[in-house]
């Protein structure tokens, strides 16, 4: 093991660690993307429309996505365990403050703080895995975790949808009482390990993320995760925001849980794919299934038509597919290239990811303005092809290896 990892050799095969990093990791996208189908809810409760509510996700997303540009490459250096505690306590400040939000400014404070928190912790969960899986258990783990994050995707408007009949603070009641449960199980694993770190120095922190981000491979890598947002994330978003005063939440939440559900078998699948067979598989089915939702998405046009359903939620279905595709290929890549690096490798991905989820609903705004979701599912065609360029150049970085 290397000597640079702060976990002792006892902890290995803890499946109770992995537990945690999996539950954990599929609490950002859950306190993200409940917003999706609470537009409606919110807006009465903070006497703000639905457009001036859209601003709650980058609030979350750009300190989230900034913070992890460095938060990965910190704990390479310093460790993983004290990066992850820190991010927890704040980002239970920003529950607890979301939960007691009585304006909205106050709950934006709160999106806010939860970016800042969970970016310390987001990217660390993926190098922590990494850190206690074997090489060939290393493509299984980032599938999973691409499967929980995409079951995050799709169950935070889905449970958000139910419990918007009761209150929207429990919401924010579970994600406190989770995050609680979290920093209490890290702190005793902490304590209770061997401290196996050596020390390194912050000029360190910055020659990784210098040597890196001047890497064409790892500029590959931000731009496919990027777009990511783009594509698949851009239509959950936009999707969602079609149905806002269109349908019940409640549908609403099954609708968009389609995609984050298929989102997660996909992933799971694709992390068994990559193992036997490498990436190029991986990318295809990612490809073929988004160009065909999308196209499909296309041809609907009014995707609040209840008569075509059926044909709806097959679309969605195949947007969850192409994104469970997508992700766990840029993380084992992220995870195999450099295991000194994995952190940063793991923070530059990620965050190229939300920085694209924070400037998807100020970027297409405009479009959906001009010419309705039509226009915005054509824009993301475009994208599209924008991704599939970039990912089959990934690839043969991949091969170069």
């Amino acid at each position: 093991m290397d000597n640079n990892i702060e976990i002792s050799k006892r902890s290995i095969d803890s499946r109770w660690i992995q537990l945690i990093i999996y539950i954990l990791f599929a609490l950002g996208p859950l306190t993200g993307n409940v917003i999706l189908v609470l537009f409606g809810t919110l807006s009465v409760e903070f006497g703000v429309n639905p457009s001036q509510l859209s601003i709650a996700i980058p609030a979350f997303m750009f300190p989230f996505a900034i913070v992890q540009l460095f938060s990965g490459a910190l704990s390479d250096v310093k460790g993983r365990f004290p990066l992850m505690l820190i991010g927890l306590i704040i980002f239970g400040i920003s529950m607890t403050t979301a939960l007691i939000s009585i304006s909205f400014l106050l709950y934006l404070l709160a999106n806010l703080l939860g970016g800042i928190g969970f970016g310390l912790v987001n990217p660390v969960l993926i190098a922590l895995m990494t850190d206690i899986s074997s090489g060939p258990k290393i493509p299984k783990r980032m599938g999973l975790l691409g499967s929980v994050a995409n079951l995050g995707v799709g169950l935070g408007p889905l449970i958000a949808g139910q419990l918007a009949l009761i209150s929207w603070r429990i919401l924010y009641l579970i994600f406190l009482i989770i995050t609680i449960g979290g920093f209490i199980f890290i702190l005793k694993v902490r304590s209770s390990e061997e401290k196996v770190i050596k020390e390194k120095k912050f000029s360190d922190f910055f020659y990784q993320l210098k040597s890196e981000i001047t890497n064409l491979g790892t500029i590959l890598m931000i731009l496919s995760s990027f777009l990511i947002s783009f594509t698949y994330l851009a239509t959950t978003i936009w999707t969602s925001r079609e149905f806002t005063n269109s349908i019940p939440e409640s549908l609403s939440g099954l609708l968009i849980g389609s995609i984050g559900i298929m989102g997660a078998v996909s992933a799971f699948i694709i992390g068994q794919i990559i193992k036997k067979y490498g990436l190029k598989y991986a990318i295809g089915i990612g490809l073929i299934t988004l160009f065909t939702g999308l196209i499909s998405l296309l041809f609907i046009g009014d995707v609040t038509n209840l008569s075509l359903l059926l044909i709806i939620i097959i679309s969605l279905m195949l947007i969850g597919i192409a994104g469970g595709s997508f992700f766990p290929g840029i993380m084992f890549y992220s995870q195999t290239r450099s295991k000194e690096k994995r952190g940063a490798l793991a923070g530059l991905a990620t965050a190229g990811q939300f920085i694209g989820i924070a400037l998807v609903p100020i970027f297409f705004e405009p479009f959906n303005d001009i010419g309705g979701i039509f226009l915005v599912y054509l824009l993301i065609l475009l994208f599209s092809i924008i991704q599939a360029i970039s990912m089959i150049l990934l690839y043969k970085e991949t091969m170069k290896a």
